[in-house]
């Protein structure tokens, strides 16, 4: 017990006046934490969650309120409807949920969880098996920080062989999950089948665990300083990137996907790598969540992915509004000039004209020949996402005549004058 007070009042820096929330299940490891905090100077608010999966949960219930009202501390109870669906997911997220909302009721950031060191060996196990990044091969965390509040495993890097010591020694009652019995959870199958052999190689495994956790841990904390520094808001200059250290290079993708709340995986990782190291200036590569991770030129990034409206709009002489695009004007006349007004000079045109999107296949005329609009887009550097919006005025025969800040055709003639004007643009992305 003195470790976890060293533990709180050094490392979290925890003082006499701030409020737990204690998760309690009704096991030997919880009441254990449970018991180890009640004897400290701190207030707690005990959260039981009834999973309604066994028919013993009553009692885990039971026995958790009445230590809870034995000793005054703040109980709350919440019966979990989880449904179909991955099981052990929904119920994380459910009980995160309540968590920070008793956390909130008493106006604490602190939440407290009770596992321990061989949980963190079985956390390592499953993802080695499943795949992680550095982060998630070094297993779970003491202290994570995430939307404002402080989750904390006090118990970490201690064996249950001495939480069992301690309920035994301390009188503290606890009820046995039978689930954990089942080798239905691949959990389990390390526990009963992995696990007891690797004790056999090594009897000082659990501490060689703990080891291998604060190394790879602090070489992760490393690496991700060295990511944070190297992105700037959430951005990465191409060619400075194809210089990093491939670790770094794989951490500061996984650092902006991270930053978006976008999953992600190796593969996914992988994938945004080859799009940065190609030759090719314009790439992207499609996410989850709506997202796209874009390669414009020197810089790469990720945004909100949404498809670009298909757009053919008439203009009228005068005002003609492009809803939430753009206002463009154009006169014949000259007293309906500004500053901001082009000239556009022709001896015929197929009238009315129009508005739209570039299509494939665009040529401007130029009084030295022809050129592709994607040829112009190319050797400008426009970025591909700004080519997929930009708006392009035309005759009814679909000639090119003006596209705002790009291209004006100056091969008409000279008989008549327009002026075009783009009042407002905003982006429809």
């Amino acid at each position: 017990m003195k470790r976890i007070l060293t533990f709180l009042k050094l490392d979290l820096k925890l003082k006499s006046t701030d409020t737990l929330v204690v998760s309690v299940s009704g096991g030997n490891d919880s009441m254990a934490l449970l018991d180890m905090l009640r004897r400290l100077p701190y207030q707690l608010a005990v959260v039981h969650f009834n999973h309604q999966k066994r028919s013993e949960s009553e009692e885990d219930a039971k026995l958790v309120e009445s230590y809870c009202k034995a000793h005054d501390l703040n109980y709350h109870y919440y019966a979990l409807d989880i449904g179909s669906g991955n099981f052990h997911h929904i119920a994380h997220q459910l009980r995160t949920h309540y968590l920070k909302e008793v956390a909130n009721i008493h106006h604490t950031t602190y939440i407290m969880t009770a596992h321990h060191l061989d949980d963190l060996l079985e956390n390592i196990l499953i993802k080695l098996t499943r795949g992680s990044n550095l982060l998630g091969y070094a297993g779970m965390q003491q202290v994570h920080e995430k939307d404002g509040y402080v989750f904390v495993k006090p118990l970490l890097y201690i064996p249950k062989h001495e939480l069992t010591e301690y309920v035994i020694a301390h009188k503290v009652p606890f009820l046995e999950d039978q689930s954990n019995e089942e080798n239905v959870y691949l959990r389990n199958r390390y526990r009963h089948a992995i696990i007891p052999l690797m004790h056999q190689e090594n009897d000082m495994l659990l501490e060689t665990v703990k080891q291998f956790h604060i190394q790879l841990t602090n070489a992760f904390k490393y690496i991700r300083n060295q990511s944070m520094a190297f992105t700037t808001d959430l951005t990465i200059d191409v060619e400075a990137y194809k210089t990093l250290d491939p670790a770094l290079k794989d951490d500061v993708i996984a650092y902006i996907l991270e930053s978006m709340h976008i999953p992600f995986n190796m593969r996914i990782i992988e994938k945004i790598e080859s799009v940065l190291l190609s030759k090719r200036p314009n790439l992207s590569y499609r996410l989850g969540n709506n997202y796209t991770f874009v390669k414009s030129y020197e810089t790469a990034y990720v945004k909100q992915q949404t498809d670009v409206a298909n757009v053919k709009i008439e203009l009228e002489m005068g005002r003609t509004e492009l809803d939430n695009m753009a206002i463009f004007t154009f006169f014949d006349k000259t007293q309906s000039i500004t500053d901001h007004s082009v000239k556009l000079c022709y001896n015929k045109l197929a009238f009315p004209l129009w508005v739209r999107r570039r299509q494939d296949g665009d040529i401007l005329t130029y009084n030295y020949g022809h050129k592709k609009l994607k040829k112009l887009l190319i050797d400008s550097k426009v970025p591909l996402e700004e080519r997929q919006s930009l708006l392009l005025v035309t005759d009814s025969d679909d000639t090119i005549l003006w596209i705002p800040g790009y291209y004006l055709n100056q091969t008409l003639g000279s008989d008549y004058e327009l002026y075009f004007e783009l009042i407002k643009e905003t982006s429809d992305a």
